[in-house]
């Protein structure tokens, strides 16, 4: 007389695993609910202006509406994309492992980041498979770039750990004294600092000019797409936009010179906060479009999509 063999796996995970589309929507829906539980921590480091420039917050606000405009604007050819069972399980793993893994993760913002993008590129994948990542690139990295809710902060970091000690703080000090000796100002440059007989002004992080140079990588973006050009030209764009950027940061550093000898350190406290530099920033993001709009034509045939 037999009798009837007993599984020992839980009924629930039976039917989920017999089941392959239910499975992927469970694993979706937890992998968004981890999302709800991280948006209070994103928002917060979002809205914490203490380790977030100006240009950082604008950084981050930029990313969120160009990376939900064109994944709306591209919805229908994304919903066309469809991935392959091994494709799927790769993305189940990475939805998986984020959500295993955040409840530990919720020490640091940068491991939730972390976790959250692993999850990010586990639903992608699951549902529209690699065809996704290479049919849209600019969704992904807008996504995967406010993941962290500071980018421009963790550019710094990466700009930071790859290159000699404040170089760019030391070039534009120097750079600046530079220009300063051409109209006979006995300027000098030591480290980061730009010394004149009144005093010195310290050419600090926020005075460098790399937070406006990628400010104006992300304009190079929109006045790409919106002109229609091909990526190499956007790349070309974003290679004008660094160098308007430092130019105009080194006339920035002589007119804080200036500002120091001629009108004390109220006026040079303004161009250093945050007026001056929104100021600063509207002059350069002018200089670069009226420079890209009349070296390229106003459409071509080539598309980025």
């Amino acid at each position: 007389m037999s009798r009837p063999k007993h599984s020992n796996q839980n009924p629930g995970f039976s039917k989920l695993k017999n089941s392959p589309q239910k499975l992927h929507s469970t694993l979706t829906i937890m992998g968004l609910l981890i999302g709800l539980w991280y948006l209070p921590a994103w928002f917060s480091g979002f809205l914490d202006k203490g380790p977030q420039t100006t240009y950082g917050f604008t950084l981050a606000t930029f990313f969120v509406c160009f990376g939900l405009y064109h994944l709306w604007r591209q919805k229908k050819q994304v919903t066309q994309l469809k991935a392959t069972h091994v494709e799927r399980r790769l993305g189940h793993f990475l939805i998986l492992v984020g959500v295993l893994l955040f409840p530990i993760g919720r020490l640091a913002l940068w491991s939730q980041a972390i976790l959250w993008a692993s999850i990010l590129i586990g639903i992608a994948l699951s549902n529209w498979g690699w065809q996704f990542y290479r049919q849209q690139p600019l969704i992904l990295l807008s996504f995967l770039a406010i993941a962290y809710p500071r980018p421009a902060a963790a550019a710094r970091s990466l700009w930071e750990a790859f290159t000699p000690y404040e170089i760019l703080e030391r070039v534009m000090a120097n750079a600046g004294a530079w220009v300063l000796r051409l109209f006979n100002w006995p300027a000098t440059a030591s480290e980061s600092f730009v010394n004149v007989p009144q005093g010195s002004v310290d050419v600090y992080w926020d005075c460098n000019g790399f937070d406006m140079a990628l400010t104006v990588i992300a304009a190079s973006l929109v006045v790409g797409l919106s002109r229609k050009q091909s990526r190499l030209q956007i790349l070309s764009f974003m290679g004008v936009g660094i160098v308007v950027a430092l130019l105009f940061n080194i006339s920035r550093v002589v007119l804080m010179t200036i500002a120091l000898v001629h009108w004390g350190d109220r006026w040079l406290n303004f161009w250093q906060g945050s007026l001056g530099s929104l100021l600063f920033s509207g002059c350069v993001l002018a200089a670069y479009y009226l420079i890209v709009t009349n070296i390229t034509p106003k459409t071509t045939q080539v598309s980025i999509n």
